[in-house]
């Protein structure tokens, strides 16, 4: 992989990076367009929205009991509303907010591959990031990310939690160097792949704007950074917390 070129954001720029994000349209297309899903989103599932293997290993936060009601009661209600443009609903218990993807790849012997590669840094940054301290997150709205998902964005709390999220990230960065900064976000539905209609997104749409007009800064969570895990997962449906050894390299 190639090394980004990216430069590390100050705190503003993050803030007005994601903001953008949220107010520009929701990232959803023009409202006379269809909205065809990336075609990526077929490694993960099928034409009907069931779960694919697909294999890879992440750094995320795991979240609070009270994060992971409000994020569930926002999922159901995209379900409600457009159901049928979603794939498969993803488990409540695996919800968390990423802070680093690693390695991603419908091939199992790739992704073996992959964090035999990583175990070599791995425990030595997760140790490190685990020390941090806690840090709280805002929940700054839902965009469709990438024509794949609906994700909610997070925003840190005050220059000093981004300073060390950042500081998080950027030694996973280290191990994984991605093409883009820092990202905080929740996924909450991916969609069912394929291309559907302006009247069948624009209800989506609405609901996501609505929300994101009307609760703002709402939600606050504050993060144990000694929670942080090191997982791999199977498919988006199936995570697994790595604790070292062989299990590192995905056994089956």
């Amino acid at each position: 992989m190639e090394s980004k070129t990216i430069q590390t954001e100050t705190y503003s720029a993050y803030q007005k990076r994601i903001q953008e994000l949220v107010c520009c349209r929701a990232c959803f297309p023009p409202e006379t367009e269809w909205l065809a899903t990336s075609p990526g989103l077929q490694q993960k599932f099928d034409a009907g929205g069931a779960f694919r293997n697909f294999y890879g290993d992440t750094v995320v936060f795991p979240l609070p009991e009270d994060g992971r009601q409000f994020l569930q009661e926002i999922q159901t209600a995209l379900y409600h509303l457009s159901g049928e443009m979603l794939s498969e609903p993803l488990p409540a218990d695996t919800m968390h907010i990423t802070l680093h993807d690693l390695c991603a790849s419908p091939s199992h012997q790739e992704m073996k591959a992959a964090a035999a590669s990583h175990s070599a840094q791995i425990w030595e940054k997760l140790s490190a990031a685990k020390s941090m301290g806690p840090v709280c997150l805002s929940a700054r709205g839902m965009v469709s990310m990438v024509s794949s998902s609906i994700v909610m964005l997070f925003a840190p709390a005050s220059e000093a939690d981004y300073d060390t999220v950042q500081d998080m990230y950027a030694r996973f960065d280290e191990i994984c160097p991605l093409p883009y900064p820092l990202t905080l976000h929740c996924t909450l539905a991916y969609y069912k792949p394929g291309s559907y209609p302006p009247e069948r997104w624009n209800g989506l749409y609405r609901f996501i704007r609505q929300w994101n007009e009307q609760h703002l800064d709402e939600a606050r969570f504050t993060l144990d950074s000694g929670r942080i895990e090191y997982q791999f997962f199977s498919s988006m449906r199936h995570y697994k917390s790595v604790f070292g050894g062989s299990d590192a390299f995905g056994r089956r």
